[in-house]
């Protein structure tokens, strides 16, 4: 096996786009991450490349520091690959933050590189094809305005709380969701006296599909049916914009999102762990 470097993402992308077309989903990070620096020069904090074997890949990684390490794999079990992989690390003295991939694919590589990691999120892949309608409830779901900045970055900030137990940042959430806002990609519920209920926002743009996320419902709106109107009204946009399938990241500990999404026709397609490097 051999391990090969990309002068560019863009070059990454080129060179595996093949794999990348056939594995849209799986690879998305990647792929995104990837994308978003096209053209700079890699560097050890920007590190894209594949473990190669006859020339054939056999897996893929992506290094934009500070975020982790992102693999990809079509083999249930590359362990040599990652073994190859966590030995160059290790050994060119490349940092890392921590690693991303599907949870077994996660197992193999901290095993090989050794040092400790924790559990950040432990998440499954779900994909929607054909949406399926939810029962509607009262109230209407819009794109959100810039004077809706306010009350998003709350919610956002929330959402980080509850998900994963962090404090957020609120000056990076504000810029983050001000972008985001200036881009359209915010849709809000609002009951029938114009109080807001529910948001979800388009996120990652793939060549054939889109990922949904910032899906939040505050506590005392829950159990209403909100959330579900609001996801399937923003799936049901994508899909008429010429997607031909949406996904996103949902929680293992949170079955009843996962009942949620299925209700409206997303099914599990793989699952996605982030461990950090302590």
């Amino acid at each position: 096996m051999a391990i090969k470097l990309y002068p560019t993402p863009g070059d990454f992308l080129r060179d595996n786009s093949a794999f990348l077309d056939r594995y849209e989903v799986q690879s998305q990070l990647n792929r995104g991450n990837a994308a978003a620096h096209m053209d700079e020069p890699c560097t050890p904090a920007l590190l894209f490349g594949r473990v190669e074997l006859d020339g054939a890949p056999v897996l893929l990684f992506g290094n934009t520091l500070p975020w982790n390490l992102c693999l990809n794999s079509a083999d249930p079990s590359p362990s040599r690959a990652v073994s190859e992989l966590a030995s160059y690390l290790r050994d060119k003295n490349i940092e890392i933050t921590g690693v991303t991939a599907r949870d077994a694919l996660c197992q193999a590589f901290m095993a090989a590189y050794g040092g400790e990691f924790t559990l950040r999120e432990n998440l499954d892949i779900m994909v929607l094809e054909t949406l399926i309608e939810p029962p509607p409830c009262p109230g209407t779901v819009q794109k959100a305005a810039l004077s809706d900045l306010d009350l998003i970055v709350d919610w956002k900030c929330a959402t980080i709380r509850e998900a994963l137990n962090e404090e957020p940042v609120p000056e990076r959430v504000r810029e983050t969701t001000l972008d985001q806002l200036k881009r359209s990609v915010v849709w809000l519920m609002r009951d029938p006296s114009g109080e807001p209920v529910s948001m979800a926002n388009s996120g990652r743009m793939l060549e054939r599909g889109a990922c949904v996320s910032g899906v939040y419902t505050p506590p005392e709106h829950r159990g209403k049916g909100y959330c579900q109107n609001t996801v399937a009204a923003l799936c049901k946009e994508l899909l008429a914009c010429g997607k031909s399938y949406i996904t996103l990241f949902v929680d293992k500990k949170n079955p009843i999102s996962n009942r949620v999404y299925r209700k409206i026709g997303f099914d599990i397609l793989e699952d996605s762990s982030d461990y950090r490097l302590v």
